[in-house]
């Protein structure tokens, strides 16, 4: 995949970053899809803890289960934020997902408790805003407010070629 030269969004230089620089416009995704702020993240966070909450844990665990699938947590799906895969400019799969929520984040939990949770600040000073667990699952969270990249559901073979009554 060849980087544009300029963003699509704002036509400002693109360089060869993930995203323009100029209007968090991600370059390889539809026109529209930006990179979350720090700030609708750390909202995201505070309502992920309000959320487990308010379902005793285990709501929050099957909510969670179900909507990997379409690379979000519970609050990213009431923020309309979306985790895409990198390499394959897509929407995160459920298995990436398990792997950045269960596996990844604990891991740099564990870290930032000796490292006076500098690690949990990391997006701040990224260029592409990526948390610790976000660069070992090759993962951007982004802004996706007219869920442009929900996965389409797939006609299965028996029904593509028979008339609906």
């Amino acid at each position: 995949m060849t980087p544009p030269t300029e963003c699509p969004a704002c036509g400002k230089p693109a360089g060869e970053e993930l995203s323009c620089q100029f209007c968090n416009q991600v370059l390889f995704l539809p026109q529209g899809i930006t990179l979350s702020t720090a700030g609708l993240r750390f909202g995201g966070y505070l309502l992920e803890f309000v959320l487990m909450i308010c379902t005793l844990v285990i709501g929050w665990v099957i909510w969670a289960l179900i909507v990997f699938q379409y690379g979000q947590t519970p609050a990213k799906q009431l923020l309309h934020m979306r985790v895409v895969c990198i390499p394959q400019a897509r929407t995160a799969g459920w298995l990436r997902m398990f792997f950045r929520e269960v596996i990844a984040k604990p891991l740099i939990g564990f870290l930032a408790s000796f490292t006076l949770l500098i690690p949990y600040f990391w997006l701040l000073w990224d260029k592409n805003r990526q948390e610790l667990w976000d660069k070992m699952a090759t993962t951007l969270v982004v802004s996706d407010p007219g869920d442009l990249l929900r996965p389409q559901p797939q006609l299965s073979d028996s029904r593509a070629g028979t008339p609906q009554r």
